[in-house]
C-alpha cells in the first residue's frame, strides 16, 4: 500500500489527536468542579492526577514515537516511556506487564512503535515481551483473555499491502514504521486466539 507523504502525516497526526482529545475534554470538564476558593474534593482531585498522568505518558511516548529527531535519554527512561504509556491502554485493573531486552536510546523509535503496534491489539491484561538482537526484533505478546480481532485483521492486510476498510489512523504506528524501515525491510505477524508474534527481519 502506497501511502504520500502528506497522506502519512495526516494519518499520524489524526491518530495522535484521537488518542489525547478526550482527555482533554475530560480534563476541561473536571476542572468545572473546582471550588472557587480551588479547593478540590478527593474524588475530583484523582480523576485529574488520572487524566494528568495519561496525557503526560501519551504526549511523551508520541514525542519519541514520531518525533522528529527524537530519543530517550538512556535505557531507564525509554523503559520508563513504554511502561507508562501501555499503564494507558485497554481496561482499568488489566495490567500489561513489559519486558524489554536488548534495548538502547538510539533504538528508541523502533522500540516505542513495536510496543506500540503490540498494545494496541489489548483488551484486557497480559504480558509484551520485546527482544532486538543482531539477527531481528521479536515482541511476543499473551493474554489470559482474548486480543482486539479487527485490529489484527487490518494489521495483517497492511502487511499484505492491502489497505483495510475501516479508519487508517488506528494503524498509524505500523505504517509509521513500515515507512521508517523501508519497504525491504521484511515484518511478519502470527496470531493465535491468546498469543501474537511480530518480527521484524
Amino acid at each position: 500500500m502506497n501511502l504520500s507523504t502528506t497522506e502519512l502525516a495526516e494519518i499520524v497526526a489524526t491518530r495522535t489527536c484521537h488518542d489525547l482529545i478526550g482527555n482533554i475534554g475530560t480534563f476541561k470538564n473536571v476542572l468545572s468542579f473546582v471550588e472557587p476558593d480551588g479547593t478540590l474534593d478527593k474524588e475530583t482531585k484523582n480523576l485529574l492526577d488520572d487524566v494528568s498522568f495519561l496525557l503526560n505518558a501519551r504526549q511523551k511516548f508520541f514525542r519519541v514515537a514520531f518525533g522528529l529527531e527524537t530519543r530517550a535519554a538512556d535505557n531507564d527512561e525509554l523503559c520508563k516511556l513504554c511502561a507508562d504509556y501501555v499503564a494507558t491502554v485497554g481496561t482499568r485493573g488489566h495490567t500489561i506487564h513489559l519486558e524489554l531486552h536488548g534495548i538502547s536510546p538510539q533504538l528508541s523509535k523502533l522500540v516505542c512503535l513495536c510496543v506500540m503496534i503490540v498494545a494496541d491489539v489489548y483488551i484486557r491484561g497480559g504480558t509484551v515481551s520485546l527482544d532486538i538482537n543482531k539477527n531481528n526484533v521479536t515482541v511476543h505478546a499473551v493474554t489470559d483473555f482474548k486480543f482486539n480481532e479487527g485490529e489484527l485483521n487490518g494489521y495483517q492486510m497492511i502487511l499484505q499491502n492491502q489497505k483495510p476498510k475501516d479508519n487508517l489512523s488506528q494503524y498509524a504506528q505500523l505504517l509509521y514504521l513500515q515507512n521508517v524501515l523501508g519497504s525491504n525491510v521484511p515484518m511478519q505477524l502470527t496470531i493465535s486466539a491468546q498469543e501474537i508474534t511480530f518480527i521484524i527481519g
